[in-house]
């Protein structure tokens, strides 16, 4: 089955136990810049992950948006460009840095743990 990037915040959302529809913790825009800036990392750490997505050899990151995709964008209904084996370490950071907002003890050593997991995979991939 073709992941999305939506679903990868979805899967977030069931990790951070927010999936109540009429109200959100965090919302879209929110959860896509903490993707954005968890792309940005995974490029930085591996940039081998984007082999395929880079154009015209440039270095940039594709950046997820709702919709109405422009240039060095990508719709977050579109099938992940990367290996499947960067997917779980996505939904741990988005995870872990959407709990960093929230201010109980035990939440934030499950948020260390989660920006670890993503850490450790990817560098160990």
């Amino acid at each position: 089955m073709a992941r999305t990037y939506e679903n990868l915040l979805t899967e977030s959302r069931e990790l951070l136990q927010d999936t109540d529809t009429d109200v959100q913790r965090y919302t879209d825009t929110a959860l896509l810049n903490i993707l954005n800036r968890g792309l940005q990392d995974l490029g930085r750490m591996r940039p081998d992950a984007f082999y395929d997505t880079y154009a015209a050899n440039t270095l940039n990151v594709p950046e997820i948006v709702v919709s109405g995709a422009g240039a060095g964008q990508i719709n977050w209904d579109t099938v992940v460009g990367l290996e499947m084996m960067f997917y779980p370490p996505l939904v741990a950071y988005v995870t872990g840095v959407a709990e960093i907002t929230d201010d109980e003890y035990t939440v934030d050593g499950r948020a260390a743990l989660m920006i670890q997991q993503f850490r450790g995979t990817v560098l160990g991939l």
